[in-house]
């Protein structure tokens, strides 16, 4: 049986009653940790440029951690979104400002995001009610 969707597992709800796919559970800690990393950036310049080598060292570690988180999450989910993979590789290239545009884009695009989901959900259910009125 072949799936419709391109990608199913960001359009699979763990359980037939789930009321969100898991796309639409990645976009919330997507866009906190998008800013975070620029927060943490921020941070890191503050300290480096006080001389700070300690605090340097401390909050260069956090962000690099958090880095490694948001590329990860980003590469992970710019297809389901239909980000193109310059878009997604520009984002993790440019720091903090390629992470407050991720942060931009998923408020403006996660209203129709949140109803193509919706709808895909509405038509699995549909179909799977036809399946079990057909069925002996």
């Amino acid at each position: 049986m072949t799936h419709p969707d391109p990608i199913p597992s960001a359009a699979v709800p763990y359980f037939p009653d789930e009321r969100t796919t898991e796309l639409e559970r990645r976009l919330g800690p997507l866009k906190t940790v998008s800013i975070v990393e620029a927060f943490t950036y921020m941070a890191l310049l503050a300290f480096w440029v006080s001389g700070n080598w300690v605090g340097t060292l401390m909050v260069g570690s956090m962000h690099g951690l958090i880095v490694c988180a948001y590329a990860g999450m980003v590469l992970l989910i710019y297809r389901p979104l239909g980000w193109s993979l310059r878009f997604a590789l520009l984002t993790i290239l440019t720091g903090p400002v390629g992470a407050l545009l991720v942060y931009v884009r998923l408020r403006q695009e996660e209203p129709a995001i949140h109803a193509r989901e919706q709808a895909k959900i509405r038509a699995r259910q549909q179909r799977r009610a036809d399946q079990s009125v057909d069925a002996p």
